[in-house]
C-alpha cells in the first residue's frame, strides 16, 4: 500500500482551518451594548410617554409584579387600565380597556410570553385565533385578535385581546417603521437568532377587553376603542421599530401629538376611576381589582 503524501497530511488540517476560519469572521459578532443604550433610553422614554388621558378616556396604571419583572426583564413596561369618561354620554355603563406594552432589552427574553400562552396558563380557554388588520393614523397595525373564556363564580367569563408585536430594524430609515410591526411570535423568534438583532429586543402591545360589561362589546365598539387608545401610541412604535432614529442626547417629547388628542390634563394624579387591571400575572397581590387574569406569564 502506497502511503499518503505528506504534503496532503499537512494540508488538509491546514485547509479546514483556513475554512472555519472564514466561516466565523462571517458569522455576525455580537453588538456593542453601548450602541444600542441609546435606542433603549429612548425607547423607555417612548413607552412611559404614553398619555393617561385619551380623549374621554382615563388612565391609571396598575403594578406590576417582582416576579413578572424578573421573569420578562423589561427595559420597559406599561400596565395600564382606561375607563371612558364621557359628558352627556346616555349609556348606563362605562367601557374599559387595558392597555400593555411590554418592551424588552433582549428580544429572547420575549419568547413564549403572548395571549396563546400566557393567558391558557392561566386558566382560560382559547376559543378565537383570528388575524386582524387596523389602521390608525395612516399606519397599518398587522396583529391577531384572540378570545379566551373562563368559569367563574357560575358564570362563563371572556376576555378579547387585541396583540401585535414591534421587532426593531438597525437599518430601517424614515419611513419604515411599518415594516418592523410583526403580527405574531415568529418574527421575535427569528430577531432572536440573530446576534444583529437581538440586542435591540422586541416589544409587544395588548388591548385587553374584559369584564361584564366590555367583553360584551361588539368587535366594531372594540376596534373603535382600539383605535382611539393606539392613536398616540404611533409616535411611539415608530420610535421602538427605528434604531437609527435615536440619537444619544435626545429625549423623547409628545406633547404637541398628545395636545390634539386629550382634552384635559394627563397627570395621573387628576385621573378618576379605575377598573383594575386585566392582566393578572402583571397586577401587584395588594391591588382591590377583581378583573379576569391574563397578562405575560
Amino acid at each position: 500500500m502506497r502511503s499518503r503524501p505528506l504534503s496532503f497530511a499537512v494540508a488538509a488540517p491546514v485547509l479546514t482551518a483556513a475554512m472555519l476560519l472564514v466561516i466565523t469572521s462571517q458569522r455576525p459578532a455580537p453588538v456593542d451594548p453601548e450602541k444600542v443604550e441609546p435606542y433603549h433610553v429612548a425607547a423607555k422614554a417612548a413607552v412611559e410617554s404614553v398619555p393617561y388621558v385619551v380623549g374621554y378616556w382615563n388612565g391609571r396604571d396598575q403594578e406590576v409584579t417582582t416576579a413578572a419583572q424578573r421573569l420578562l426583564r423589561p427595559n420597559a413596561i406599561l400596565s395600564r387600565s382606561y375607563v371612558e369618561k364621557h359628558p352627556g354620554d346616555s349609556r348606563q355603563y362605562d367601557r374599559t380597556a387595558s392597555l400593555l406594552i411590554v418592551q424588552c432589552g433582549d428580544a429572547r427574553d420575549m419568547l413564549g410570553h403572548y395571549p396563546p400562552i400566557c393567558y391558557r396558563t392561566n386558566g382560560m380557554k382559547p376559543i378565537l385565533s383570528e388575524q386582524r388588520q387596523w389602521t390608525v393614523d395612516g399606519m397599518r397595525l398587522d396583529g391577531m385578535e384572540y378570545q379566551f373564556t373562563q368559569r367563574d363564580v357560575g358564570q362563563t367569563m371572556r376576555t378579547t385581546v387585541y396583540n401585535f408585536f414591534v421587532v426593531p430594524d438597525p437599518d430601517a430609515g424614515p419611513g419604515e417603521a411599518q415594516y418592523c410591526i410583526k403580527r405574531d411570535m415568529d418574527a421575535v423568534r427569528h430577531a432572536s437568532e440573530n446576534f444583529q438583532t437581538r440586542a435591540y429586543g422586541a416589544t409587544q402591545f395588548q388591548v385587553v377587553f374584559s369584564g361584564v360589561i366590555s367583553a360584551d362589546l361588539s368587535r366594531q365598539e372594540r376596534d373603535e376603542v382600539f383605535v382611539t387608545l393606539m392613536q398616540p401610541v404611533i409616535p411611539v412604535i415608530r420610535t421602538l421599530a427605528l434604531p437609527s432614529q435615536a440619537a444619544p442626547d435626545s429625549k423623547f417629547v409628545l406633547e404637541a401629538s398628545f395636545d390634539k388628542i386629550s382634552p384635559t390634563s394627563s397627570n395621573p394624579e387628576a385621573v378618576g376611576g379605575s377598573t383594575g387591571s386585566d392582566l393578572e400575572f402583571l397586577r401587584s397581590p395588594d391591588s382591590t381589582s377583581q378583573s379576569q387574569p391574563g397578562g405575560l406569564p
